[in-house]
């Protein structure tokens, strides 16, 4: 594959009819800044325009971790700042009309998560992890990702994810449905490459594109009240920004227990 590096932190390889988006960030756990957000934003967008690629495979550089997250350290402007390119990045994902598959190594948390729910197909090896541990931070994952995970696996298996803040083995992300296959460790990458192959040359592009727009229009678009958009929004608000969410985030950097006083 012909590699191409976007702004360091996204890595594109193109191959054939076949494109891969690595996220490169390994001295961080494949954690994504605003940076690399607003990177893989951009190649999902150049991708849609340049009309070549008929399936892209996102995962994280190396064989153990696919992303630890949204990259929380440094101060509440630069926090801001990734979430906001976070949204840009998701927007991106979710209107794209190319299959997606989400290579697995490793834990996928929090963005990472809901990245790869995002995805159309994902597919896991067998020391992955999954989760979106916020409420051990004081903070709340956003009503759209709480959405989205609850579509796919259930309002049960996604409050056993959200309320805990455990992570949970890829045996059990297959009993609830978040993975669609595990497989051995050494085996992930020729098993999802097959996949992408089958896509890539067994079918028509313009058939695939409209059987992925036919299914989100038929059973993932829903519409979320103005009057409850605008309660959720501000709860979320007051939740991300109080002083258990200052907490959370400055024990996690300094690896320790945060003391939470529900304010």
């Amino acid at each position: 594959m012909k590699q191409e590096i976007i702004r360091e932190d996204i890595i594109r390889e193109n191959g054939g009819y076949i494109t891969k988006l690595i996220f490169n960030r390994p001295e961080k756990k494949n954690a994504l800044n605003g940076a690399a957000l607003y990177a893989l934003g951009d190649a999902v967008r150049e991708i849609e325009k340049e009309n070549k690629t008929r399936v892209v495979v996102l995962r994280g550089t190396g064989d153990k971790v696919f992303s630890s997250g949204a990259d929380l350290s440094g101060g509440s402007k630069q926090m801001a700042e990734t979430i906001k390119a976070l949204e840009y990045c998701l927007e991106g994902l979710i209107n794209f009309s190319i299959p997606v598959i989400s290579m697995i190594y490793g834990p996928a948390i929090g963005a990472g998560l809901d990245i790869s729910v995002i995805s159309d197909l994902r597919i896991a090896e067998e020391r992955s992890r999954f989760g979106a541990p916020l409420v051990k931070l004081g903070r709340t994952y956003y009503y759209t990702a709480i959405e989205r995970l609850t579509r796919l696996i259930g309002m049960a298996a996604a409050k056993e994810i959200l309320l805990t803040g455990q992570l949970i083995n890829s045996r059990r992300a297959l009993e609830v449905g978040l993975v669609h296959k595990v497989v051995a460790h050494d085996e992930l990458e020729p098993a999802v490459m097959s996949i992408a192959e089958k896509i890539a040359d067994g079918t028509a592009p313009l058939s695939v594109k409209a059987t992925k727009l036919t299914i989100k229009r038929v059973c993932e678009v829903v519409s979320v009240d103005s009057s409850v958009e605008e309660e959720l929004k501000q709860f979320l608000d007051v939740v991300n920004k109080s002083e258990d969410a200052e907490e959370g985030v400055k024990a996690m950097l300094e690896k320790r227990k945060p003391v939470f006083k529900g304010r």
